[in-house]
């Protein structure tokens, strides 16, 4: 048929072009090969809806209740609740519990697809007969010293990953990754305990703003300090190779921030710094000036300013994630280079109004994929119609192993060539043009946009 040959077509274009990561938090290799994986921790999002299901009071499987207690999963996926079993038996029993909830969503195809690609499933699900297998799979696999770079640099065929790293203590691998600076410790500097659950007294700076001295070499006594503490933050990341910020805050407060003035956040800081309790809109009304002053900076520094839009994890509020909330501060910094991540989802639509008529605002479908395929799909549809080509970043892994890059990525290639094969089928998008896009989406706008040196091709 036309249709598939088509298809295959783009297809084979997108599994032959680099692609760079927009957005990854995936182990460093020393880390990754210190760790012995296997079927019950080499796991992704799908840990995420075990709470969900766990949760849930017509759970409807008679394996999930005991687990219950165990699960507590907040934030990023953890495997806790599989670690805390004493058998692989018992292990895989918590998983076929998940599965047989949740094995139809993406986050559950996501595994699947790993499973089939890198360690031999052949039937169409796991099972009480297939599990073992897999799990010594990839128990033996991972054990290779050049596993790591054989799915990434190989099978990926990844350029770079944008990579998170949390301010003053973490590394990266520069082969593998090009940084972004998490700037949330700028937005809780009202945070009196630190790690290990140690609380500062009322008397003493709290730990939040303790952080960021530390870290800087900065003392803050007020807005002016303050600003040269993030500049500090900033240049120092900047000289070591970072390309951009990240602001994950979506997931605890509203995305709407006012334009608070120095003034007024100089007494909320003076107050804090004096050891009295901040009232919730002051604490508001300092985190609004603190992201507002890192946006501002990052402009000025030239660096790209990520922001968690849409997808919320369990038990979020879902409305603070809106990215129409940001429309006051994209069209008050013109300079600074916005890219706003997850699709929005579920405003998809409303962000992509927002790539249309903002030319600072990049839409990026990290994460995505996994989230939803047929989600995936329609939201392509709609951004070809509506965004300069230039403006979209087509794949972002948001997982912390290799595998789960991969398996993403087969995710994304499939629901590009299917939306592409459509579009010049239904929507006169022209074959030439969608052979563009592919290299634009996965390889020249993220290149463009954080100055990466694109590969020789």
């Amino acid at each position: 048929m036309p249709g598939r040959s088509l298809r295959n077509r783009l297809l084979a274009e997108l599994k032959k072009t680099p692609v760079v990561d927009c957005h990854s938090h995936t182990q460093n290799p020393e880390d990754y090969t210190r760790k012995d994986w296997g079927l019950f921790n080499l796991m992704s999002y799908l840990v995420r809806d075990l709470t969900g299901v766990l949760d849930s009071p017509a759970a409807g499987h008679p394996d999930t209740v005991r687990f219950r207690e165990l699960t507590q999963v907040i934030g990023m996926p953890s495997t806790e609740a599989f670690d805390r079993q004493k058998t692989d038996a018992a292990r895989w029993r918590l998983y076929r519990a998940l599965l047989h909830n949740a094995g139809n969503t993406s986050y559950a195809r996501h595994a699947l697809v790993m499973y089939r690609e890198l360690f031999g499933l052949r039937d169409p699900e796991l099972n009480d007969r297939n599990w073992k297998t897999v799990h010594e799979a990839i128990r033996r696999k991972t054990k290779d010293p050049h596993w790591y770079a054989e799915v990434t640099k190989k099978r990926c065929q990844l350029v770079t990953a944008i990579r998170n790293v949390t301010p003053f203590d973490e590394r990266w691998d520069p082969e593998y990754f090009t940084p972004v600076v998490r700037m949330e410790s700028v937005l809780r500097l009202d945070m009196r305990e630190g790690p290990g659950h140690v609380r500062r007294p009322r008397r003493e700076k709290p730990w939040g703003v303790r952080f960021i001295e530390q870290g800087t070499g900065v003392p803050i006594s007020g807005v002016r300090t303050l600003k040269r503490a993030i500049a500090r933050l900033l240049e120092d990341y900047r000289r070591q190779g970072a390309v951009g910020v990240k602001f994950g805050h979506a997931y605890w407060r509203t995305l709407h921030h006012d334009d608070v003035p120095d003034a007024d956040a100089n007494r909320v800081l003076a107050k804090l710094l004096k050891g009295r309790k901040l009232t919730p809109a002051e604490v508001k009304a300092l985190q609004d000036w603190g992201f507002r002053q890192v946006v501002r900076t990052a402009g000025d520094m030239n660096m790209v300013v990520q922001i968690h839009t849409g997808v919320q994890t369990n038990w979020g509020h879902i409305p603070d994630s809106n990215p129409l909330h940001l429309l006051n501060v994209i069209r008050a910094h013109r300079n600074v280079r916005f890219d706003l991540f997850h699709a929005g989802y579920p405003y998809a639509r409303e962000l992509g109004m927002l790539g249309k008529h903002y030319p600072n605002v990049w839409l990026n479908m990290c994460w995505m994929y996994v989230i939803t395929m047929a989600g995936s799909r329609q939201i392509l549809k709609e951004w070809i119609d509506l965004v300069p080509g230039h403006r979209l970043l087509g794949f972002g892994s948001d997982v912390g192993t290799p595998e789960f890059i991969y398996a993403h990525l087969v995710m994304a290639r499939a629901c590009l060539a299917d939306v592409l094969a459509d579009k010049v089928e239904n929507d006169f998008l022209s074959e030439e043009v969608a052979m563009r896009l592919i290299r634009q989406m996965m390889l020249d706008n993220p290149c463009q946009l954080y100055g990466i040196r694109r590969p020789r091709t």
